[in-house]
């Protein structure tokens, strides 16, 4: 295997990467390597190589190393905000470099007083085809010292040359016994076990035949109970692979088998479908374009139709050695922009480009192409009609996330063949200010486009409210409406509109006297929301003097200083998987401990609540052993999965406990059903607490989420210190309505009467034992529910972090007595919109608001 040498490219101190002071980098999200503090202002190649990319700030190198390794070298923490202000670039992009040869210049004294720290990462970023074998921990260094050492990691199905002698092929026949066919869960079990073996396998059914270790071209193959499959394995252990595959399908792969049916007769009869015709929209101003809330906003402007860019390629190749060098070599230019900008993204945009990465690597893709350039196909031929082939197979399985995940397949075609076709991925089109977007379809990266151009909103005929877009667009407070009626792409530029996200609704062409109605409470809610912002760090009480505490929801440390700012004042929900997820390996005690006391620093002083990991199923991590689950929201999760690995909850126990604060660390268990549940964890606390020598009491409370955990609050309330109610997966599992499903997106209301009695019962209980309780859903950032939620006997909120001076400006308008009497009103109500209008008709400035 290949060695590679990389050593220090400048002189200081060598520490641990988890000691960054940035999540992305702390958690090797981008890739494992070493921290150096550098002691002078000059960083030197590493090794010999090419300059991969600069960064336009100056702030950043990447070098490929002979070999094949891609090594990032990124000066100091958030140096991206200098805009390359005491930088000085000695070398280009594409330049071929060797160890030693200056590469960049840096003003210790400018980083020093305006960067967040000096620390400067040195990472591998195909970690995947490398790894770390020897490297310095610690201590003093000097340029060209030995850092650490690299070796090429093998690829699944790769045999060395001297061993393909003794390789072979297997292959066997099997039917399905899966009463649902091959769908996630069980394609996800078969993929787990491919990755025990070396060999190359695949799975074919008629003429198609995909990669083992792909889990959407598994599904993608739609099998079904009784279909047959075969299974070849190539390679030294391809035997006792095909072995056990044969054995665990037998078995059901994690579910139950079920008898084969006999062969049906079908009928010959073809069901021919008639594609509705889409009929103009109308513009007298009568017409409305219903959709699914994606991001919410109120926002006038003029309609423009999003045009795509189309690329014109060969599909015959020039060679099938050249057009595969081509094609990795673009996909290797997309990894590395993906990369670089997640190092500068915010925590949201992070996830959405790490996903992408993810989706990039798939190996089928890879293969799939180069099967098609080994035909003589050309890259760009190769790549769209993979990625095309993929994508249709995501978007045909019945699952809404896995659709939408078929958009950010299509956005990475985009961007891999903008840069095989050496063109820009962006639309020849230009979008004003202002301008609200039309389209089929909206990619991440359109999206990102867009919202540097300052547009005003999006409408999107396809979409859910769980996509990226989405996601993204919330952060940006860009107001987006998502599986639009078709009829929304028949609106011409130009038409002016309203777009009423929070409802679901765009108006088309509406009266003039109405666009200027609209503008004046947009107007009046931005005057609200100002004048909000310049009391937020005022106390918060009700007209009528009862005090409301409203903290912020967290789920990173650079969250916290910008709740802060708003006026939050404590943290109510730190949501602590961001440091277990996205890792092969937990984070030790040392690590998380780090974590925690960065994020009870930022908040100064107020109180910290921090949630236990909470993930499952649905949310699964490789080095905790989670069975696979038919209904993953219904089996292991929260505070049972933290029971069943008692060591990694007493590492974060410990690690939470030696938090340094004016005040003692809470923490809070999610998912509890039982007071069984609480003992149990509260005797893993007690045992940390005696190793560690605390003897002050630590407060410990419980997510009320379930039906059950609300109905048995007195009891819990006898064991948990204080209650926090979760109303988004309360409100699912109490109306039995997928949170993420976008057909019933309108009905999962939390102010639904059967989920505010839940509420009221929690509250009660609490009260009688002297437990405070408080709200952390989604349900605290309503503004419509702040009156019903008070009458409720909720003491505490706890919002996003940008939401908390909206959120304190409409507590002071409110009287507990009138909340109280809403609230007895609402829970006898039959329906959620019921209650809003109820709330609605008596507090009617809450309009200018919500």
């Amino acid at each position: 295997m290949t060695l590679c040498s990389i050593k220090a490219p400048g002189k200081g101190w060598i520490g641990s990467l988890a000691e960054a002071p940035d999540a992305v980098f702390a958690n090797r999200v981008m890739g494992d390597g070493l921290l150096l503090d550098p002691t002078e202002g000059k960083l030197w190649a590493p090794c010999a190589g090419e300059i991969l990319s600069v960064a336009r700030t100056k702030h950043a190198i990447t070098l490929w190393a002979q070999g094949g390794a891609e090594i990032l070298m990124h000066v100091g923490i958030d140096t991206v905000a200098l805009d390359g202000d005491g930088f000085v670039v000695h070398a280009k992009e594409g330049q071929k470099v060797e160890a030693g040869d200056l590469l960049l210049s840096f003003d210790l004294e400018i980083l020093a007083a305006r960067a967040k720290s000096l620390l400067t990462p040195i990472i591998v970023m195909n970690g995947d085809e490398y790894e770390i074998i020897n490297r310095c921990n610690e201590g003093v260094v000097t340029t060209g010292d030995l850092l650490m050492e690299l070796r090429t990691l093998p690829k699944p199905g790769d045999n060395s040359p001297a061993s393909e002698e003794r390789a072979q092929t297997v292959a066997r026949a099997t039917t399905i016994p899966l009463a649902h066919g091959i769908h996630a869960r069980p394609a996800a079990r078969l993929v787990e076990i491919t990755k025990k073996f070396k060999a190359k396998i695949t799975v074919s059914t008629g003429t198609r035949c995909v990669n083992a270790r792909s889990i959407v071209s598994l599904m993608g193959l739609g099998l079904s109970l009784g279909d047959e499959v075969v299974v070849t394995a190539t390679g030294l252990d391809a035997e006792p692979a095909v072995e056990e595959i044969m054995a665990q399908i037998s078995d059901g792969l994690g579910e139950k088998p079920v008898p084969i049916p006999a062969p049906r007769v079908t009928s010959s009869d073809t069901l021919i479908e008639s594609a509705a015709k889409i009929e103009p929209v109308a513009l007298d101003g009568s017409a409305s374009i219903q959709g699914t809330p994606g991001a919410p906003g109120l926002i006038v402007g003029k309609i423009v139709q999003l045009k795509s860019r189309q690329y014109d390629f060969p599909e015959t190749g020039a060679g099938s050695a050249e057009e595969r060098s081509k094609l990795l070599n673009g996909i290797a230019v997309v990894r590395r922009r993906l990369k670089d900008a997640a190092i500068a993204a915010e925590a949201s945009q992070q996830d959405v480009l790490m996903a992408h990465l993810e989706i990039l690597e798939d190996p089928e893709l890879i293969e799939g192409a180069n099967t098609l350039i080994k035909n003589g196909k050309s890259a760009e031929f190769a790549w769209h009609a993979v990625s095309c082939d993929q994508a249709t197979l995501l978007s045909s399985l019945n699952d809404p996330r896995m659709q939408e995940r078929a958009d950010d397949l299509l956005d990475l075609q985009m961007q891999v063949l903008a840069v095989l076709s050496g063109k820009s991925d962006e639309a020849d089109q230009q979008i004003a200010k202002g301008t609200i977007v039309i389209a089929e379809q909206l990619l991440p990266s359109q999206f990102v486009r867009l919202a540097d151009a300052n547009v005003g909103g999006v409408c999107i005929v396809g979409g859910g409210p769980t996509s990226h877009v989405c996601i993204l667009a919330a952060d940006k407070g860009i107001p987006v409406l998502v599986a639009c009626e078709p009829g929304v792409r028949t609106i011409a530029d130009g038409t002016s509109v309203i777009l009423e996200a929070d409802r679901g609704q765009l108006h088309v062409a509406p009266p003039l006297e109405k666009c200027r109605a609209i503008e004046q409470a947009i107007a009046k809610r931005q005057q609200n929301q100002s004048a909000a912002r310049e009391c937020a760090h005022e106390i918060c009480q009700t007209a009528d003097g009862v005090r409301i505490e409203v903290f912020a929801n967290l789920g990173a440390r650079d969250e916290a200083a910008g709740a802060v700012q708003y006026g939050a004042e404590g943290c109510g929900l730190l949501r602590s998987e961001f440091l277990f997820l996205g890792r092969a390996t937990p984070p030790d005690e040392e690590e998380q401990c780090k974590a925690y006391q960065a994020i009870a620093d930022e908040l100064d002083g107020r109180p910290l609540i921090v949630r236990t990991l909470d993930i499952g199923g649905d949310k699964p991590v490789p080095y905790i052993d989670i069975p696979m689950e038919e209904n993953p929201a219904l089996g292991q999760r929260g505070i049972r999965i933290s029971l069943r690995n008692p060591e990694l909850l007493k590492t974060q126990f410990r690690a939470i406990l030696q938090v340094q604060s004016s005040d003692m660390i809470q923490i809070m268990l999610p998912m509890v059903v039982t007071s069984g549940e609480v003992l149990a964890a509260r005797k893993i606390l007690d045992e940390a607490r005696a190793e560690l020598g605390i003897t002050k009491a630590v407060s410990m409370g419980v997510m009320i989420e379930t039906p059950a955990s609300a109905v048995l609050a007195d009891g819990l309330a006898k064991d948990a210190d204080f209650f926090s109610i979760g109303t988004n997966d309360l409100t699912q599992y109490v109306l039995a309505m997928d949170r993420g499903n976008a057909a019933l997106a309108e009905h999962a209301d939390g102010l639904h009467p059967a989920v505010l009695r839940m509420i009221k019962t929690t509250a009660q209980a609490g009260a009688a034992q002297g437990k405070k309780v408080s709200l952390c859903g989604a349900l605290a950032s309503d503004l419509v529910a702040l009156p019903v939620l008070i009458g409720l006997g909720i003491a505490r909120v706890s919002t996003t972090g940008a939401r908390v001076p909206d959120v304190k400006a409409i507590i002071r308008t409110l009287t507990y007595g009138d909340c109280q009497k809403m609230a007895h009103k609402a829970i006898n109500l039959s329906a959620a919109s019921e209650v809003r209008d109820h709330v609605c008709k008596k507090w009617p400035h809450l309009n200018e608001w919500a």
